[in-house]
């Protein structure tokens, strides 16, 4: 019996002892970004070229390496360049900025891109009459992700073919031309009638 107990204590004291349980892999959070593209301007016409701002702001708390920025530019694009990254054309004719930028934690970055606008290509779109819309949308991808983080866009009023822009002190100087003649043409008669009545008398 003594022999038995002697063998378990020797036992207990070679093996090791069990481990606990590993704790669980923390799942990092996920990344939180923000984007906004801006042109400075609302209104735009073939041949002209919009020079667009991008912002691109990192909300997280972990930095987000090797993130991927896409701009799709407007439909009537003729040609388009991107400082720090490059301007591609897809399959349907349409142009594209593309970056790559390591984005910190908390950080903002600023990226630039240029499109000259050519004529309109598609004629059936939804814009009011007389107008289409030079579109642009940027997304933030997390490195080869096709799922964005986040997306913003940007949208100008271009006039459509056959579209007369409206000259300076045309249609808009001659409604102001009428409306002044309404209000105070019955006055300017009766002031001229007055006139004549006393070099009557």
């Amino acid at each position: 019996m003594r022999t038995a107990a002697a063998l378990a204590v020797l036992c207990a004291a070679v093996l090791p002892a069990p481990h606990a349980a590993a704790p669980a892999p923390r799942t990092p959070p996920a990344p939180a970004v923000s984007v906004a593209v801006t042109d400075g301007v609302d209104r735009a016409e073939p041949g002209m070229r919009l020079d667009y701002r991008v912002t691109v702001r990192n909300l997280g708390t972990a930095d987000l390496p090797g993130a991927r920025i896409e701009q799709e530019l407007p439909a009537t694009t003729a040609s388009a360049t991107a400082t720090g990254g490059t301007a591609e054309q897809d399959g349907a004719g349409g142009w594209r900025a593309v970056w790559h930028a390591d984005l910190p934690a908390h950080g903002v970055r600023d990226f630039s891109a240029s499109a000259v606008l050519g004529t309109r290509r598609d004629a059936g779109t939804g814009a009011a009459a007389g107008t289409l819309r030079a579109a642009t949308t940027v997304c933030v991808h997390a490195g080869r992700s096709a799922a964005p983080l986040a997306c913003s866009g940007d949208l100008d009023d271009l006039p459509a073919p056959g579209a007369e822009p409206e000259e300076a002190g045309g249609r808009t100087g001659w409604a102001v031309a009428a409306a002044a003649c309404a209000l105070f043409g019955p006055g300017v008669v009766r002031a001229v009638r007055r006139g004549r009545a006393r070099r009557a008398d």
